[in-house]
C-alpha cells in the first residue's frame, strides 16, 4: 500500500547522464526497500492490535454459540439466505474478469517498467480488491454455519437470544483495513503512518460493537455502543482530513482528483449507514434476517463501487501518462492538403512536409 502513494508518474528519458541515472536508480532502490519494510511492519502491527483486542473482547463477553441456544437456532433457521449464494457467484465472476483484465493489461504495460517509474503500482489496488472479494466469498460461504454464529444476550433486539453473525465481523476486520488503505494511501497518496490511526480505531470500534451484543446490563451495553460511535466520529474526522491535505497538496489537473476525494467521503457515509443498520438491529427494528440481508448487500456493493472507482482512477492515470509522453516528444509539423475527386468529396489527403 505504501507504494500506491503516487499521484504523478515521473518519466525516465533516454540520453541522461549515466552517473545521474545510476544515482537516481540507487536512491529509488533504497527508497523502495524502506517502503517495503514499512509496508510489512505496519500491517503486522495493525493485525497484532486487532487480534489482542479480539481476544480481550471474547474473554470479556464470552459469547455462546447459536447451536447451543434453542431460541437462537430457531431464529436462524427462519432466515432465508439465498442472497449469499448469489453474492458468491457474482463475486467469483468479478474476480475472474478482473484478474484476466489485469493479466492482459500487464502484458502490454510491462514494457514500460523501467522507462516510466510507477507503472507497476497502478496494479496494486485491483489486486487488493480481488483479495477483498476472495475474503467476502469465504465469509458468504460460512456466514450461515450455526457453530460460527453466536447468540446475543436476552433483550438485545428481541425478547430472546438472536443470532449474531460473527463471520461478517471477521470479514470487516480484514476488508475494512484494505478499503481504508486503498482510500488513504492508494487514492489520496498519504503514507501508511497517516492511515494507521483511523484504521486501528475503526477495527477497535467494530470489535466493541460486536461485544455489545453480549452485554447483559443495559447501561453498560449502551455505554459501549456510545463509545463505539464516538470512535467512529474520531476516525471519520481523520478520513475527512485526508481529503483536505490531498486537495492542498495536489493540483487541479491531478488524475481523477474529485473521484479520489469522493472515495473518502463515500466511505464515511457507508460506515454511517452500517451504524444505522446496527442500531436498528440492537433496538429490534430490524429482524436478524433483514440485518443479515442488509449487511450482505452493502458488503458486495461497497467492494464493487471501489472496483469501478479504481478502474476510473487507473484509466485517468494512463491517459495523463500518454498526454505527458506526447508533450515530451518532438513531433514534426506536417501541412496536409486535401484532394477532391470529380464529385467533390475529399479522398486521401496529401501530406506535404513543412520545408516543401
Amino acid at each position: 500500500l505504501e507504494l500506491c502513494a503516487t499521484v504523478q508518474l515521473p518519466i525516465i528519458l533516454p540520453g541522461e547522464a549515466t552517473g545521474q541515472v545510476f544515482d537516481d536508480a540507487t536512491f529509488e532502490m533504497t527508497s523502495t526497500s524502506a517502503k517495503l519494510r514499512q509496508a510489512v511492519a505496519l500491517p503486522l502491527s495493525w493485525a497484532a492490535i486487532t487480534i489482542v483486542a479480539g481476544f480481550v473482547a471474547v474473554a470479556f463477553a464470552w459469547p455462546r454459540s447459536c447451536a447451543e441456544v434453542n431460541e437462537c437456532g430457531e431464529a436462524h433457521e427462519a432466515v432465508q439466505n439465498a442472497v449469499s449464494h448469489y453474492a458468491m457467484c457474482s463475486l467469483a465472476t468479478c474476480i475472474v474478469l478482473e484478474l484476466v483484465s489485469l493479466w492482459l493489461t500487464w502484458k502490454r504495460a510491462r514494457t514500460l517498467v523501467g522507462l516510466v517509474r510507477g507503472v507497476e503500482v497502478t496494479f496494486i489496488p485491483p489486486l487488493l480488491l480481488c483479495a477483498a472479494f476472495l475474503v467476502l466469498i469465504i465469509e458468504n460461504l460460512f456466514v450461515c454455519n450455526l457453530w460460527l454464529i453466536h447468540a446475543s444476550a436476552p433483550g438485545v433486539g428481541a425478547a430472546h437470544a438472536r443470532p449474531v453473525y460473527t463471520p461478517i465481523i471477521l470479514e470487516w476486520l480484514i476488508n475494512v483495513p484494505i478499503l481504508l488503505g486503498l482510500c488513504g494511501s492508494c487514492a489520496l497518496a498519504h503514507p501508511l503512518k497517516t492511515v494507521t490511526r483511523p484504521l486501528v480505531v475503526t477495527n477497535l470500534y467494530i470489535i466493541m460493537s460486536w461485544a455489545a451484543y453480549f452485554i447483559v446490563d443495559v447501561r453498560w451495553r449502551w455505554c459501549t455502543v456510545s463509545l463505539a460511535f464516538g470512535m467512529y466520529i474520531w476516525a471519520s474526522a481523520d478520513m475527512a482530513l485526508w481529503v483536505v491535505k490531498f486537495r492542498r497538496a495536489s493540483s487541479d489537473e491531478a488524475p481523477a482528483r474529485n473521484l479520489r476525494c469522493a472515495l473518502s467521503y463515500g466511505l464515511i457515509m457507508v460506515f454511517f449507514v452500517y451504524g444505522m443498520v446496527y442500531l436498528a438491529a440492537m433496538t429490534g427494528v430490524l429482524s436478524s434476517g433483514k440485518e443479515l440481508l442488509a449487511y450482505i448487500v452493502m458488503n458486495v456493493s461497497v467492494k464493487l463501487a471501489f472496483l469501478l472507482a479504481f478502474v476510473g482512477i487507473r484509466a485517468s492515470q494512463f491517459y495523463d501518462l500518454i498526454i505527458g509522453l506526447l508533450a515530451n516528444k518532438a513531433l514534426p509539423f506536417e501541412r496536409q492538403v486535401a484532394i477532391k475527386n470529380d464529385v467533390g468529396d475529399v479522398e486521401h489527403p496529401s501530406t506535404l512536409p513543412l520545408l516543401q
